[in-house]
């Protein structure tokens, strides 16, 4: 049937299902003497007793208040909020019409329904007192009666609001209170349950909850009048009708109501599906001779009767298709077959359903109710040909199917999980702090139009599976691996013990399909509890590995992923996670593991090689603003190829978003040259590659400029460098050496990637109410200019954020034994005695492994002994590259309060903000100083510091202890900071 609704009004206006049944009845008063309210229910079950039909109908459970008189009743009225009364009609010697009007006096709208033992009471009842309540029920010993109430006053007072988006309703039509009272218990158990049985089984718990509040109303009523204005006002919303045959019309009682009823809407709708009820038989064939269907009220399986009619004529159950004769041709139980489906079966089936509306009423039973809405108005003649119909039904579907899951953690289902998943949890615990940022990256994009707000651009986050924690849970116990694990133990030992440990039997089935379904090479990382929180952000502590995923044996890859999950859960027992752990007052028992699998973004390239067109991460704030740039212009570091590239310390571009044209590692013809990516990090798609090892993952493959060429990935990237004119052009069209500097995107926007940062930052800031890390990955099609952009990962960032003015003005320049203009965090420390420092006469940029051993030997040492230390040393701290600077890892200087990276002569190397070190550093409140230059605000005192009688001295590391703590400050609001004697 026509409707001037708009596809997406529901989302606009109401903003989700949470936003239906805004009328709930939360408190309830009942007035029953002691006798009538121990025949009711015993004090220990009351709650149970009577709401035990409620908790899952998408709705808290009602708080119930006794009371044995009418006095009490107004008492509690008088100092409490009830928005139900339910009274027993025998309340001692009350005067029931008198205590309704004391009721309903300044409460007119609080609704007032009585509840008898007997028929008998009812009828002896004053007319006056009977016609004041909202409603009047019959007791059999069903506590379902209760909910049924509850449910009633509720339907009627939202589905005026709930029916505007599409929400469906039942009418029904009886005025024996004796019949009704033991019916719609009935036909709402009928109704919940059969919305529970055909709502999309992938939906989550909270998702099926909120949906509840979308089940199908009941409009009760008992006289044709009141019936027909239901109908009249509500048509377009009704699933069907179930009326009685005899009661009031016109204001008598009518023998043949329903069958005038039934009449008169079967006239003006044919299809509206109607149940007419009769303890009189004779009756039944002029019910079929109008259309409906039959069912005598003393029949004894009046409920499978009623469970008959509801599945097959409101919409639940299967779909059936049917040829125009109703001959069965095949039967849909859910959405997935339902698509599958339509590509078959003949077109003539499809018209006679489409039709008929029979689609979206099978949808609108199902909650859908955008997709039933896109469908409903639409007319067989709008289409060109019959074909043309099954494809736009076909379309509509996959579209708001997709719709549907985007933003939604979907529970696994081997079955209907195939690549255009958006994000599925294996198991039910915890999906993890990474998985919970991907998540609530994936909601987002969900309530907005970022997706598709660029032409050419898809902004959405890479589909996605989790193995949740409680899996980690079962695979230690299950394996007993507490027991086999100690704190002696290496990493590769640890590794060894779990990689012997078996995955539950369903897991390993349920990473089948997932290898079967997800072509292409997958990325398998770990999302701890206490992973990408705000002080423990845990960065690059727990594994991640990229699996090729090319092996032409299904088990094999299996094999590899299960290998892979193994070794991240492994990674929470490693010597490097249990030293951070350490810095933070946990214990080892609090952290549990799950685990994201994700197709890698990018394409294969003709060189055997698969990487994205550039990968990054981008901060909302900046470290190190340098004009223009302010600290809350947000900052982000891009490369060619895989993001490993740059979250492990490789060269890669570093720009603001709001200043994209300036680019300060660019300033000059020679900083192009120094400072451009010459390597970039892809995965080997040629084969063979050795098997996957704890340290060590075979199918990364580092490739340089000239590869990327070959590839035919420079292009969106590249310039060439004219040596003859010593001139750096834009693109790669000119001659000359390749440069990677970003310049067809970021100065001749051939991507809006500027824009799309700067929006995703604002965005994610304002979601998360603080600052942001995003990591990214960009596939784009040279031949259609199509990209997507896929967010990889949002998680909360700390700012310098000055809590405590501290000011270095006081210092007296004598006393300095360093200064440095780029300082992170904010504070004072006047408690540590010790410098380690890399003697710089003894500093060889291909001794740096060698240099981390012995600072991790006098870290143990410092760590015994409880004294926290400053290092000072060149270039990146943390790098994987030891030739940019020395690769510690966190149980290398885990004793460390201040940090400080310098230059060591010619051995300059740009900050290692964007690398997860870094990340992890500045979330842990560590003082982080960088001295590139040496100038009035920016230097180190090495006279002082080489005039120090050492306390300990290695090959390459010098140990000093002070006679008196270090005066070092941090000022936060400027970003400089100082260690003095």
């Amino acid at each position: 049937m026509p409707t001037s609704k708009k596809p997406g009004d529901y989302e606009i206006e109401f903003g989700g299902f949470e936003k239906l049944t805004p009328h709930k009845i939360k408190n309830v008063l009942m007035v029953a003497s002691l006798y009538d309210s121990f025949l009711l229910a015993d004090d220990d079950r009351l709650n149970e007793a009577l709401f035990g039909e409620l908790p899952d109908s998408g709705r808290a459970t009602p708080k119930i208040t006794r009371v044995p008189t009418a006095e009490q009743a107004m008492e509690k009225l008088k100092k409490g909020s009830y928005d139900l009364v339910i009274a027993m009609i025998q309340i001692g010697e009350t005067d029931m019409a008198e205590f309704f009007r004391g009721l309903k006096a300044g409460r007119p709208d609080l609704p007032v329904v009585l509840l008898s033992f007997n028929i008998q009471d009812i009828k002896n009842m004053a007319d006056a007192a009977k016609e004041m309540a909202d409603g009047i029920c019959l007791w059999s010993g069903d506590t379902r009666i209760f909910s049924a109430i509850i449910n009633i006053i509720e339907d009627a007072r939202n589905f005026d609001h709930d029916s505007k988006v599409g929400v469906q309703a039942v009418l029904l039509v009886e005025d024996n209170i004796k019949f009704y009272s033991s019916y719609l218990p009935l036909i709402y158990t009928e109704l919940m349950k059969q919305t529970q049985i055909v709502m999309a089984e992938e939906l989550n718990p909270a998702k099926k909850s909120l949906r509840l509040r979308a089940r199908p109303k009941i409009l009760f009523c008992s006289t044709y009048e009141e019936a027909w204005a239901l109908y009249e006002k509500y048509k377009g919303n009704l699933l069907g009708v179930i009326s009685d045959i005899e009661y009031p019309k016109d204001g008598a009682c009518h023998p043949e109501a329903g069958l005038e009823l039934t009449r008169r809407i079967k006239a003006e709708h044919p299809d509206m599906p109607v149940l007419l009820q009769s303890s009189n038989d004779r009756l039944a064939g002029k019910a079929v001779e109008l259309g409906a269907a039959f069912v005598h009220k003393a029949a004894p399986d009046l409920s499978k009767q009623l469970r008959t009619f509801i599945t097959r004529y409101f919409g639940f159950g299967d779909f059936v298709f049917t040829d125009k004769n109703g001959f069965e041709l095949a039967r849909a139980a859910d959405l997935g077959t339902m698509l599958k489906l339509l590509k078959v079966v003949p077109i003539e089936s499809v018209l006679y359903h489409a039709g008929r509306n029979h689609f979206s009423k099978w949808l609108f039973a199902r909650t859908e109710f955008e997709m039933a809405y896109h469908i409903r108005p639409k007319k067989i003649s709008e289409f060109s040909n019959p074909e043309q119909l099954r494809k736009y039904l076909i379309e509509t579907m996959h579209q708001f199917i997709y719709r549907t899951q985007l933003g939604t953690v979907l529970k696994f289902d081997r079955k209907l999980f195939d690549d255009s998943t958006p994000f599925a949890k294996i198991g039910s615990g915890s999906i993890g702090g990474k998985a919970r940022g991907l998540a609530f990256v994936d909601f987002l994009l969900s309530k907005g139009d970022l997706e598709t707000r660029w032409p050419d651009v898809t902004v959405c986050v890479p589909n996605t599976v989790v193995i949740a924690t409680d899996v980690f849970d079962f695979f230690m116990e299950q394996n007993g691996l507490d027991s086999l694990i100690s704190e002696t133990h290496s990493s590769e030992q640890v590794a060894s013990v779990f990689a012997a440990a078996r995955l539950p039997d369903y897991v390993t089935r349920d990473l089948a399909a997932v290898i079967e379904k997800l072509e292409g090479p997958l990325a398998v990382r770990s999302s701890s509890l206490l992973e990408d929180s705000k002080t423990q952000p845990f960065a690059g502590v727990y594994k991640t590995y990229m699996l090729a995923n090319d092996d032409p044996d299904p088990a094999a890859r299996l094999a590899e992923l299960e290998r892979a999950v193994k070794f991240v859960y492994a990674s929470v027992f490693s010597r490097d996670a249990r030293a951070y752990r350490k810095l933070n007052p946990l214990i080892i028992d609090e952290e549990k593991m799950a685990v994201v699998i994700q197709r890698v973004v990018g394409r294969r390239y003709p060189g055997g090689r698969y990487y994205p067109a550039f990968a990054g991460v981008m901060q909302s704030y900046n470290y190190y603003p340098v004009p223009p740039l302010e600290a809350e212009d947000p900052i982000a570091h891009i490369a060619l190829g895989l993001g490993k590239t740059i979250v492990e310390g490789y060269n890669a571009l570093r720009f603001s978003p709001s200043h994209p044209r300036n680019l300060h590692q660019f300033s000059t013809i020679p900083d192009f040259l120094a400072n451009s990516q010459k390597k970039f990090i892809a995965l080997s798609t040629a084969g063979g590659a050795a098997h996957l090892r704890y340290e060590e993952e075979p199918a990364l493959v580092t490739a340089g400029i000239e590869d990327a060429e070959a590839d035919g990935s420079l292009e969106l990237v590249g310039s060439a460098y004219s040596a003859e004119n010593d001139r750096v052009d834009d693109g790669i069209s000119n001659p000359g050496a390749r440069l990677i500097t970003f310049a067809p995107i970021l100065k001749n926007d051939a991507l809006p990637l500027a824009e799309i940062l700067k929006t995703v930052s604002t965005l994610g800031k304002e979601a998360m109410g603080g600052n942001i890390e995003m990591e990214f990955a960009c596939d784009y099609d040279p031949a259609s200019g199509a990209a997507a952009f896929n967010i990889l990962q949002m998680r909360p960032m700390v700012s310098r954020s000055p809590v405590k003015k501290v000011t270095l003005k006081d210092l007296k320049p004598e006393n300095l034994l360093c200064l440095s203009a780029q300082a992170l965090g904010n504070g004072s420390h006047r408690d540590i005695s010790d410098l380690v420092y890399v003697i710089p006469e003894k500093f060889d940029p291909l001794k740096t492994r060698e240099i981390a051993a012995e600072i991790g030997e006098l870290n143990a040492r410092l760590r015994a002994e409880g004294r926290s230390y400053l290092i000072l040393g060149p270039g990146r701290w943390g790098s994987s590259d030891p030739a940019l600077g020395i690769p510690v890892k966190w149980n290398h200087i885990s004793g460390s309060r201040i940090i400080i990276e310098a230059a060591y002569g010619d051995f300059v190397i740009d900050p290692s903000y964007g690398t997860h070190f870094f990340h992890n550093v500045t979330s842990l409140g560590i003082g982080y100083f960088t001295i590139n230059v040496t100038g009035p605000e920016s230097y180190i005192n090495w006279d002082r510091i080489k005039a120090q009688t050492p306390l300990a001295e290695l090959t390459y590391i010098r140990h000093l202890r002070f006679e008196r703590p270090l005066d070092i400050r941090i000022d936060g609001s400027e970003g400089r900071g100082a260690v003095a004697f």
